[in-house]
């Protein structure tokens, strides 16, 4: 919600809108208006009046004013006005804020699409006569399963412009504004009607299908899809669905002077501010973003000598985590450029980079394999420039993790040093065989088989990632990743192999004994139904504690089609709770996410 602030003087001049007293006005009058001044609040509503004796009492909502009844000629009120005229015996008159009725006169503006980059957002711009906050309702079509969207402001403002996600497109949208006092209690509400324009984006899925969606186990919030618009030369097209497999939120930036060919990238991570940070590989910079689309601030990466790729998000420390390209590194032979191996921390208020972190003076450089340049699919494959290809970062305490594509899923300190390393044994070179874990069986014991340990086959009870995306942790300390399944086994094939899968897997992981353990497994079963050769993620879901499987391209759909899915599983009974296909569909990531930020 924006806000606009009043001072106090604005606040008398505009509550009381008095006509001073003259020189001939009675003593009385002047010292019945400086009692009003004196005592009473910005927060404080008209609720009643009336006549004891020898006293005129007004009561507000926390305090109660006496003024000597004769010094009162009337009161009168307009509830729609939310206003009640005193009017003094010598004819002054005093404007107080009183409890009115409908708040349709205090909203002075409904502008959509305000920003002009979020067509599915508009302003309600308030103008209320006390201090309050605002909630809101945008009401959900009638028969569909998705709630309504509801959302308590924090702002305690009396001019308040209420920021309103989540509307449908091409709809006269039905949106409840409700007043209430700073404490949360209801003065009034009123309903408005919205209408939306169509989605114009060409590259916006024209339909979805809700496979299921068993509500009551769902975890909350809108499904967030990070999608590169046609292509990653083409503008990012972020946007929200619901459970009916509608858009109720997107970011359209194709007539944006800054934005308008944003591209690559993992998508939007949401800061502790409610803000959402994204990356630019076009202009090479880190961007802070509203919730209309709006620029907040950025950081150029390509000043100081980066350029971006994949992702970016805010550590617990407030410091900024980025996957980039040093712009000057070259291989081993000192020419050829190399990528897709640097990571940095960036702190957000200085603009300076606090550590830069070199994959290749962390982990085996030289291991190279994973690529057949006559295969369809060779542009997803390993070269020796892009060797590494982290798509990943995240802050686990006071370490990281990084999901590096072609070598696994690695931890690290804060100075760059490997901790460990959970990877297929084959290719390591002897200086980096003590950070690899060892593989176990499900129950505990060490797994002996050379062809498994090597990753030249899989065992029924432990596979390693391939091809892996966003490893995260869980909060029992175990890693869930997602494994894509590319090159499996060393073994490189077509896409269309219906033989391919790519799975959400859980490991646990013991540092002390350097071990890694395969606990918890989803999306095998499914084969090619769920195969994303590249891109997707997975999430932890915490008021539930269900996970979200997103395999991001090239998946089987139901009607014959491919796209991509957003899967919600319930761990403990591997039941689907909620399932959605995107037709002709690429996405880099898609999270559960709340539409609107705790703390707007």
């Amino acid at each position: 919600m924006k806000t606009a602030s009043i001072s106090i003087f604005t606040f008398l001049s505009f509550i009381f809108m008095a006509t001073a007293c003259s020189e001939n006005d009675d003593v009385d009058c002047t010292i019945a208006i400086q009692s009003i001044q004196n005592q009473l609040q910005e927060s404080d509503l008209l609720k009643s009046s009336a006549v004891k004796g020898d006293n005129y009492v007004l009561n507000f909502e926390t305090k109660t004013i006496t003024l000597p009844s004769n010094t009162v000629q009337s009161l009168t009120t307009n509830a729609d006005e939310w206003k009640s005229t005193l009017t003094f015996v010598n004819g002054s008159t005093y404007t107080l804020p009183s409890i009115g009725t409908s708040i349709d006169k205090l909203i002075t503006n409904v502008i959509v699409n305000p920003s002009g980059y979020n067509p599915l957002s508009a302003y309600a711009v308030m103008n209320l006569p006390a201090l309050g906050r605002m909630k809101l309702i945008v009401h959900s079509k009638d028969g569909h399963r998705t709630p309504d969207i509801t959302h308590f402001f924090r702002s305690i403002e009396k001019g308040q412009t209420v920021t309103i996600l989540g509307l449908y497109p091409d709809y006269n949208n039905k949106v409840t504004l409700i007043y209430t006092d700073k404490d949360g209690n209801e003065h009034a509400r009123s309903i408005i009607h919205i209408q939306t324009g169509k989605l114009q984006n060409p590259h916006l899925p024209q339909k979805t299908n809700v496979v299921t969606a068993n509500l009551a186990r769902m975890e909350p919030g809108m499904n967030l899809i990070s999608s590169p618009g046609e292509s990653e030369a083409d503008t990012a097209i972020p946007y929200m669905i619901d459970a009916d497999g509608e858009i109720r939120w997107m970011l359209d930036w194709a007539n944006h002077p800054e934005l308008n060919h944003i591209d690559i990238g993992c998508g939007l991570s949401r800061m502790k501010n409610g803000n959402y940070l994204n990356g630019d590989g076009y202009r090479n910079k880190l961007v802070e973003i509203n919730t209309v689309g709006e620029i907040v601030q950025s950081w150029d990466l390509g000043a100081m000598g980066y350029s971006f790729h994949h992702d970016v998000a805010e550590n617990a420390d407030g410091k900024l985590l980025a996957t980039v390209s040093k712009i000057s590194a070259r291989l081993a032979n000192g020419k050829d450029i190399r990528y897709n191996d640097y990571m940095l921390e960036l702190d957000p208020v200085k603009g300076t980079i606090t550590q830069e972190w070199d994959l290749a003076a962390m982990i085996d450089s030289a291991r190279y394999e994973l690529t057949d340049p006559s295969l369809p699919g060779a542009a997803f494959g390993q070269t020796q420039s892009n060797w590494a290809h982290n798509n990943a970062i995240v802050g686990v305490g006071d370490d990281y993790l990084a999901t590096i594509r072609f070598q696994g899923v690695c931890k690290f300190n804060h100075a760059g040093g490997v901790k460990w390393i959970i990877s297929p044994h084959r290719g390591w070179h002897d200086k980096y065989q003590n950070l690899l874990l060892k593989p176990l069986h499900a129950d505990g014991t060490p797994i002996t088989d050379p062809e498994i340990i090597s990753g030249e086959k899989s065992g029924n009870d432990f596979e390693w990632p391939w091809g892996a995306h966003t490893a995260i942790t869980l909060p029992n300390g175990n890693i869930m990743v997602f494994d894509n399944g590319y090159g499996r086994n060393f073994i490189l094939s077509r896409f269309d192999d219906e033989s391919l899968y790519s799975r959400a897997v859980e490991y646990e992981v013991n540092e002390k004994q350097r071990t890694v353990r395969q606990v918890w497994q989803f999306g095998k079963e499914g084969g090619h139904k769920y195969y994303a050769p590249a891109r997707s993620s997975v999430q932890y879901l915490p008021q539930t504690g269900n996970r979200l499987f997103c395999p991001g391209m090239s998946n089987a759909l139901s009607d014959g089609s491919s796209g991509g899915r957003v899967v919600e599983i319930d761990p403990d009974t591997q039941q689907i709770i909620f399932e959605l296909e995107i037709p002709s569909v690429v996405y880099q990531r898609a999270n559960r996410i709340t539409l609107y930020p705790d703390n707007l």
